[in-house]
């Protein structure tokens, strides 16, 4: 593990904080809606309603930015993301901002949930599914819309497809079964009172490597196009880990490669 250090010598905070865990049902809460989906089963709507255990895990800091979480169903690898914040980089909540959507889309129950064409031709190849059927039986001019929060790919398909079973069935209950990992960098060194522009790309380059490596089935990145999950909680935040500690110190030792540069620069 990678410190910084005082102009002393000591150690004052690791290069990446401790690790945020926590489960679906300690965050979200689901609620139907009367209004017609984007298919027959789009009637979900997934909201931030944390429990006092939510609510310690996910804001122990008065906020849950900058980092990149991992999204988990039966304690198996689904989904890497990134969360720079929300205008400012300590702004925000990933659980409110990133994870009710993930939930709402990935498990296509989500009230605008939508797929674009290209994955509804696929889809349309596919050997028949109870998921596939819904969805080609469905307005495909209002599921197929490019625009709204709930953007799904055939990989996220692939995956929902894999599990309908269980979410064409989904319950306040069954959020237990989802879990969600979050690490965050420490806001020293080089990193200290950089804007959400400068850090955004330091993020996204994590998460690239974290995919390449875990192969998660619902990242358009990844290679995984069959719906199979990642691996488990405690190997995935070992990677993370692992991936961010080299990052991060080649930024505070001002590698070349790992600069801090704004995109607008």
């Amino acid at each position: 593990m990678n410190y910084y250090h005082n102009i002393e010598g000591e150690q004052i905070s690791p290069m990446v904080l401790p690790t945020i865990s926590v489960r679906g049902d300690d965050l979200l809460g689901l609620r139907h809606t009367t209004v017609p989906g984007t298919h027959a089963l789009a009637n979900l709507r997934v909201d931030y309603r944390p429990t006092d255990t939510g609510e310690r895990a996910i804001a122990r800091d008065g906020h849950s930015g900058p980092g990149l979480y991992a999204c988990f169903w039966d304690r198996e690898l689904f989904y890497i993301g990134t969360f720079a914040g929300t205008g400012r980089p300590t702004n925000g909540n990933v659980a409110r901002e990133r994870w009710t959507k993930h939930v709402a889309g990935m498990t296509f129950r989500g009230h605008g949930v939508t797929i674009g064409e290209r994955a509804l031709n696929q889809i349309a190849e596919d050997a028949p599914s109870a998921l596939g059927a819904l969805l080609l039986e469905a307005d495909r001019a209002r599921l197929s819309k490019t625009a709204g929060m709930l953007q799904t790919q055939y990989a996220t398909f692939r995956f929902a497809s894999r599990h309908w079973d269980d979410f064409a069935l989904l319950d306040p209950a069954m959020l237990a079964r989802f879990a969600f990992v979050y690490l965050r960098p420490s806001l020293h060194g080089r990193l200290a009172g950089m804007d959400k522009a400068t850090l955004d790309p330091h993020l996204r380059a994590m998460e690239r490597g974290i995919v390449t490596l875990l192969d998660p089935p619902c990242n358009a990145a990844s290679t995984n196009r069959d719906g199979t999950p990642g691996p488990g909680i405690a190997d995935t935040e070992k990677t993370m880990r692992q991936v961010m500690d080299s990052h991060l110190a080649a930024v505070q030792s001002d590698h070349p490669d790992y600069q801090l540069r704004s995109r607008r620069s």
